[in-house]
């Protein structure tokens, strides 16, 4: 499989966001915060990552009411 460029750094970001947020846990720190434009990277990668996953109307019930949501809704 051949990613481009842009695909190749989304994944590279999601792997940063992800793991900077585990190494924080990890020694009991707040999570660093990211760049704007490399959150919104990663939300918008991770919420097409769970739509393929759980179907676009769980997450969207997951954003939005969480009354109807399912129990777990998880990109990867």
């Amino acid at each position: 499989m051949v990613l481009s460029l842009d695909d190749f750094l989304a994944t590279r970001i999601l792997e940063i966001a992800v793991h900077s947020d585990d190494l924080a846990v990890s020694v009991d720190v707040p999570t660093p915060a990211l760049p704007v434009p490399a959150t919104d990277a990663v939300l918008a990668l991770l919420t097409r990552l769970a739509a393929h996953r759980h179907g676009p109307t769980a997450v969207l019930r997951a954003f939005s009411r969480a009354e109807r949501a399912p129990t777990t809704i998880t990109a990867i």
